[in-house]
Parts: C-alpha cells; sequence; structure tokens
C-alpha cells in the first residue's frame, strides 16, 4: 500500500481523536496494536472506547489513546488513495482485455481487491492475497466478499485464470467461512469448458460451505467483437442454456428444502438466451445476486407495478431506449399500459456495434450507438435507464456524455432508476 493513504487529512474539531492529541500530517503506523493499513481499520475500531494509536509526526514515533463514547465518530479524515490492488490472473474470458483502444484509462484497469469487494460488492478471485491480507479479512470481518469462482476443479481452474495459485481458493474460502465471513458467489460459464457436469460439481462444493457461502449466480460468458489474439470462445448455445437452467433450478429446490432459503440462480440472460420464461419476483428471496443480472427484470416489473398502485398515472409520449434482450419485455410492458393510460411508449431496443452484437445487455450500450441508430427517429421525450451511465455520472462508456446525446438527437433525456423510476418519468414526477 502507499504511504500516502497513512496520513491524516483532518481532524475534526471537537473529536475524540482531536482530545488524544492527532493532528494533520500524522502518519498513522497502528492501531488497535495492529499495523494500519487504510481506512478499513479506522472503521474497524469505530465502535470501541479506547483506542490505542501509534503515529508519526515529523520522525518522531508517538504512542496515544483515543477514548470516546460508544457511538462517537473517532474524528479523523485521512488522505484518498487511488492505489486498488491489481488482478494477476488472465481469465480466458477476461472483459478488460475485450474493450477496443481508446477508452478511458480506467476502464482497463484489472482490479482484484477485496476492499472494493467488501465495499462496493466487486467480484474477486482472491488468487492475489496474501496470508497477511487473509489475516486482516477474518480479523476486521469484512464480511460479505463477493467471489468469482468460476469451476472446482484444480487443474480446470488454472487453465481458466492462467494462475497457479487461483487453484487454492476453495481452501481460502474453507478458512473465511470457519471465521464466519459471509460469501456471494459467481459462476462465469463458458460453453464447453465449465459447464455441464463441472457447473454441479462446483455448485455441490459450494453448498458444502452454506450458509456462509450464502449464494451463488450462474452467468453466460460475456465476449464482444474485440478478442483479436484471445483464445477462441463460444457464445452459450439456447441449448445448453436451457440445460443449464433446469440444472441450476433443480439444485435450488434441493437446498430449499434443505436449507428453507435459496441458493444458486441463473442470471437473466440465461434464461433470455434459452428462450425461456423468466422467474417470478418471489423467486430471487433477498435478491442478493441482482448486481449480477440475477432478477434485474423481475424487480424492474415489481417496482414498476408498486409505483402504479401509488396512483402515478403515465401520459405523453416517450422513447425508452434499452439493450437488445430486455426489449421484448419492456415492450410487452409498454403495450399494457398503453392500454390504461394516456400514454405512448415506443421502445427503442440498440443494437451493440460498439461492442458487438452478442452483446445485449443495456448496461453496455454507448451513446454513438444510440445517435447512430435513432438520430432523428425518437419522440421529444426520451428514457435512458441508469445502468447506461458511468457511476454518478452522465457518461457513457463511450465517452459521450448525457448533454451531447440530447444535443445530437435533439431530445430532452430522462434517466430511470429502476421499474419505479420509469414510471414516475412517464408520470411526470423526478
Amino acid at each position: 500500500m502507499d504511504k500516502e493513504s497513512k496520513i491524516v487529512k483532518k481532524v475534526h474539531f471537537a473529536s475524540a481523536a482531536k482530545r488524544a492529541g492527532v493532528k494533520k500530517g500524522d502518519e498513522i503506523l497502528s492501531v488497535g496494536g495492529f499495523p494500519y493499513v487504510d481506512e478499513t481499520d479506522l472503521l474497524f475500531f469505530e465502535e470501541e472506547t479506547t483506542i490505542p494509536l501509534t503515529v508519526r509526526r515529523k520522525g518522531e514515533t508517538l504512542s496515544l489513546v483515543i477514548e470516546k463514547d460508544e457511538d462517537e465518530k473517532i474524528g479523523i479524515d485521512m488522505t484518498e488513495s487511488d492505489y486498488i490492488i491489481p488482478c494477476k490472473n488472465d481469465c480466458l474470458f477476461c472483459f478488460v482485455r475485450q474493450l477496443p483502444k481508446g477508452m478511458r484509462k480506467t476502464l482497463y484497469v484489472k482490479d482484484d481487491d477485496y476492499r472494493m469487494s467488501f465495499e462496493m460488492g466487486s467480484y474477486v478471485t482472491l488468487s492475489n492475497l496474501t496470508d497477511e491480507e487473509l489475516e486482516r479479512i477474518k480479523r476486521l470481518s469484512l464480511s460479505p466478499l463477493y467471489v468469482s469462482v468460476h469451476c472446482y476443479t484444480k487443474e480446470l481452474k488454472k487453465k481458466i485464470c492462467k494462475n497457479p495459485r487461483s487453484a487454492e481458493l476453495f481452501s481460502m474460502m474453507e478458512e473465511l467461512a470457519a471465521a464466519g465471513i459471509v460469501m456471494h458467489t459467481q459462476i462465469v460459464m463458458m460453453e464447453g469448458i465449465n459447464d455441464g457436469d463441472e457447473l454441479m460439481l462446483t455448485l455441490r462444493e459450494l453448498s458444502k460451505l452454506y450458509p456462509q457461502v450464502k449464494t451463488c449466480a450462474v452467468v453466460p460468458v460475456g465476449l464482444t467483437k474485440h478478442r483479436e489474439g484471445l483464445p477462441k470462445l463460444s457464445p452459450i448455445s439456447p441449448e445448453n442454456a436451457r440445460k443449464t437452467v433446469r440444472a441450476v433450478e433443480d439444485f435450488n429446490e434441493q437446498m430449499i428444502e434443505k436449507n428453507g432459503a435459496p441458493f444458486c440462480f441463473c442470471s437473466d440472460e440465461m434464461y433470455i438466451i434459452g428462450e425461456l420464461d423468466l422467474p417470478s419476483y418471489d423467486y430471487y428471496g433477498d435478491f442478493d445476486q441482482i448486481e449480477n443480472g440475477v432478477g434485474l427484470v423481475a424487480d424492474f416489473f415489481n417496482a414498476a407495478e408498486s409505483e402504479l398502485s401509488l396512483g402515478v398515472r403515465p401520459k405523453g409520449e416517450f422513447s425508452a431506449i434499452t439493450g437488445v434482450s430486455f426489449a421484448p419485455y419492456l415492450k410487452k410492458f409498454c403495450e399494457k399500459l398503453e392500454k390504461e393510460y394516456p400514454v405512448k411508449i415506443d421502445v427503442c431496443p440498440v443494437r451493440n456495434d460498439f461492442f458487438g452484437e452478442t452483446v445485449t445487455v443495456s448496461g453496455l450500450v454507448t451513446g454513438g450507438d444510440i445517435i447512430r441508430q435513432y438520430e432523428g427517429k425518437l419522440k421529444k421525450n426520451i428514457i435512458i435507464p441508469r445502468t447506461m451511465l458511468r457511476e454518478f455520472s452522465g457518461v457513457f462508456l463511450d465517452e459521450i456524455t448525457l448533454c451531447e446525446l440530447e444535443k445530437k438527437l435533439k431530445v430532452k433525456a430522462h434517466v430511470a432508476e429502476g421499474g419505479d423510476g420509469f414510471i414516475k418519468i412517464l408520470g411526470g414526477r423526478k
């Protein structure tokens, strides 16, 4: 870790840290008797009333003790660090390696950072964990974690990840489970590689760690058209998707019968590839895997119906921008709305020319593709799903901004957060 992340940026006025003598510019060496790594260490001790602290100030090492009430904040802001733990794998399906050239630099960063897994729910392989980091996860109870598994057989795991360390994953997961760490897992399924018998073996082995391994999502491999020089992989076939859905659902039924809770799910995309009806809202339990595309469609329409039940009345004319895979479901729903309310909604699926037509999800639609395919064809008001834009911004993956899109298409763009947000826009509400 870099030294900058250990420097105190600010000590809040009248805070516990201020009373203890902590000063701006101090370098924190240890907290609670353990070496300081980053702000997560401070968060762990936030509820403690007595916190030993060792700092370095102008070359001198000082021992301080923070005394505070149980519900009082420590009162320290640390210097922000942009350091992330890099990925040491070279996975067959790595999406970063399938990106076209010329995109923003941050998109090409391959991270495998357990801290981001805990804080943001991003998936990690744990292949680069040191013994010290493994102990830190257990000591700080960094739970839940989100873990990419892919397969159980060690030799196959090394082939998929191209990293000998990756084959030790289940040993690390057993150690984390014994320490009470909860894990949500995923399997990126590839045709003829980790599907079929290997997939079911992996699910069975993961289920042995239940309830610490709480859920597993099975998602089809994502392949763009930018795979020059990369291993040859085939998209999941409809027949394989149907076979996989049936097998995963059957195994999930066994887990529900045994444990009283669902355990494994196929992503919505697997059902769509297999041309199967999607499960109902109740199937997905707590929706722990929704960020993995599991239950997104069911959640969207449940939230939309809930908003309608509050008395929101859609009205006016709109163009709804979406990915190819979601378009048929949204069109059917909008046709229903048009029969019940004074509203007209053109559903506009966007073919993904940027990444390739095999990429059909809304979250990877670019502004450029929307402009090229729909210039002069849209209603004055258009609806864009939040998933198309970079987090906390109005920028698409190809760096086109929402403002640029509006100017080029001569429209007013409304950004919808989920099904309830979609209905609020149709009803004229923010």
